[in-house]
């Protein structure tokens, strides 16, 4: 018996263990914690051209994405993390005082994290694909990202359908420790590839 390789069930396999090989590496190259940036810098950059090319070897071209990305995407989360741990602790604390000060000051501090949030949803796409300094990059995400507020609205529904998923169902968990992590930025580089074509041209 002769199995056609072509055949639309092996591309369909192929393009799975693709994608758990892709997904598997990242969660790996994630576990020093301040490596989380240049690995989802290196997972969009990866995804981001898979979009135009899906011969491409997605494994190789993430991890040489990797090492060029580490440096520069270390330093960016690292300073992405302290930030947001500054606000949460802020917001802990006034948000244990009721009074005309602290409510004004606890309304403001989530104000300030949903804007972080903003630009985040941009912030790593823009380090996989772009070259610019740390105070450029994070210019250029926020900027962008409020430009396109209904589509990184949207990015930031599929992060939180994706969260609520994983925190109802245990059979999300293990298809997002399978192949789930590099799935959910593969669709979401669809419409970060729209966003980004306007500033490409």
């Amino acid at each position: 018996m002769k199995f056609n390789t072509n055949s639309s069930f092996f591309r369909f396999m192929g393009t799975l263990f693709s994608f758990t090989g892709l997904n598997v590496l990242f969660l790996i190259t994630c576990i020093p914690i301040f490596t989380i940036g240049p690995a989802l810098a290196s997972l969009y950059a990866t995804t981001l051209k898979y979009i135009d090319n899906e011969d491409l070897p997605l494994v190789k071209n993430y991890w040489t994405a990797f090492r060029k990305n580490f440096k520069h995407g270390s330093l960016i989360f690292i300073i992405l993390a302290a930030v947001v741990a500054i606000i949460g602790f802020n917001i802990a604390f006034w948000r244990k005082f009721n009074s005309v000060v602290a409510q004004p000051i606890f309304i403001i501090l989530i104000i300030v994290l949903v804007l972080i949030a903003f630009l985040t949803e941009l912030l790593f796409p823009l380090i996989g694909r772009f070259e610019n300094t740390i105070r450029q990059t994070y210019q250029n995400a926020f900027l962008i990202a409020i430009s396109n507020f209904f589509q990184t609205l949207l990015l930031l529904a599929i992060d939180a359908s994706a969260l609520a998923l994983v925190y109802v169902s245990n059979f999300a968990r293990v298809m997002f420790l399978i192949f789930g992590v590099a799935f959910v930025v593969y669709i979401k580089s669809f419409i970060v590839k729209r966003i980004l074509t306007k500033y490409t041209a």
